[in-house]
């Protein structure tokens, strides 16, 4: 609610008016709003739609009249990074019947959002809006226990921006910050690796720099993490041998229809260390460390050669400080490659965009 405040007060500001607001984060329980001051209204507001249970919410609002055709629909960002209110704008979503939903950008500083409307609050409404904010629960400004406060500087905009969604949309936003909750299903190619113009040319490099470091075709690659098969497609194409791991079993599915079942195992990285059963002339780490909690698992995979691909700021920050000290005694740099260089591109198609990292390959060889 402190999200979509701003385009309210708006609507709010028309005391002579009945208006109902549905509150699809609280299971569809709708507030009525007398004609009556702005203040009154707004405080009125607050206090209908005060912070629930999130372990209670339905999956889906049980809305009833309340979705006639002609209602507009505001909700919270299902990418922003404060999970109760992603979680009510994906149940938005879920309860729109397909039509469109207009989203706060809210909290969600890692994209910026195709903004098709914003509401610049006055100093009046600023300070309508300040002081009923003031009059939330303490502890959705000072946080409670080890959880953040919920509304900072960054959630009480001046000027709120909205973006709207169709519901598949929604859910592809969502999955991509909250995927290890399981409360969406996986979208097809999530992160654009066989769409995004900047993704292709990543792939591309990184199977032209795999054939170069190896010198040839005839080597044995094994890809953990290989996903859907985005780069493993490319690399088998180029005529090496690449045995493919992917535990997630939806990805799994995805990469067996699309290069069949031969040379595909479920072994995470830490089960290819420890079990040792695919032996190889290089294992192919590309763009997972940022999944790994341990650097040192590399020591026991059964190869001489790693090629790693990671963001330039990942490798200063964890995989350089680590091959050059704890891993130096096992593990000697044998060669440095940009890929591609940081470059904004879409993270939804025509929705949200970032700057991606670039791409970095290292090569190491065992001492």
């Amino acid at each position: 609610m402190v999200d979509v405040l701003s385009e309210f007060l708006s609507i709010l500001d028309s005391p002579d008016e009945k208006v109902r607001v549905v509150l699809t984060g609280l299971g569809g329980r709708t507030a009525e709003l007398p004609p009556e001051g702005l203040e009154a209204r707004v405080e009125r507001l607050l206090r209908e739609a005060g912070p629930g249970d999130p372990a209670t919410a339905p999956e889906a609002p049980a809305l009833g009249s309340a979705a006639e055709d002609g209602a507009v629909w505001w909700a919270h960002n299902p990418a922003d990074w404060r999970a109760e209110q992603a979680r009510s704008g994906l149940l938005a979503a879920r309860a729109a019947g397909g039509r469109s939903v207009r989203y706060a950008v809210g909290h969600a500083g890692h994209s910026q959002f195709a903004v098709d409307r914003a509401h610049p609050l006055d100093g009046r409404l600023l300070g309508i809006k300040l002081d009923a904010l003031n009059r939330l629960p303490p502890e959705l400004l000072s946080g409670e226990a080890e959880r953040q406060p919920q509304v900072i500087t960054a959630t009480a905009p001046s000027c709120e921006q909205f973006f709207s969604l169709g519901p598949g949309q929604a859910e592809h936003l969502y999955y991509l910050l909250y995927a290890p909750l399981g409360h969406v299903e996986v979208p097809p190619d999530p992160w654009g690796l066989d769409t995004s113009a900047y993704e292709r040319e990543r792939v591309a490099a990184t199977t032209r720099w795999v054939r170069a470091t190896l010198g040839g075709t005839d080597f044995t690659v094994v890809e953990p993490g290989a996903c859907e098969g985005a780069l493993t497609a490319p690399l088998r194409a180029s005529g090496l041998t690449v045995t493919a791991t992917e535990p997630h079993a939806e990805f799994r599915r995805r990469l067996s229809r699309r290069l069949g079942t031969a040379d595909l195992t479920a072994d995470t990285l830490e089960e290819l260390a420890s079990k040792r059963h695919f032996p190889a002339d290089a294992y192919l780490l590309a763009e997972i460390f940022y999944y790994i909690d341990d650097i040192s698992v590399v020591d026991g995979l059964p190869t001489d050669l790693l090629l790693i691909t990671s963001s330039p700021e990942f490798i200063e920050s964890s995989l350089l400080p680590w091959f050059s000290g704890p891993g130096k005694e096992k593990w000697r740099p044998a060669g440095r490659c940009t890929l591609v260089p940081p470059r904004m591109d879409f993270l939804v198609e025509g929705v949200a965009y970032q700057r991606k990292r670039g791409s970095v390959g290292l090569v190491y060889r065992r001492n």
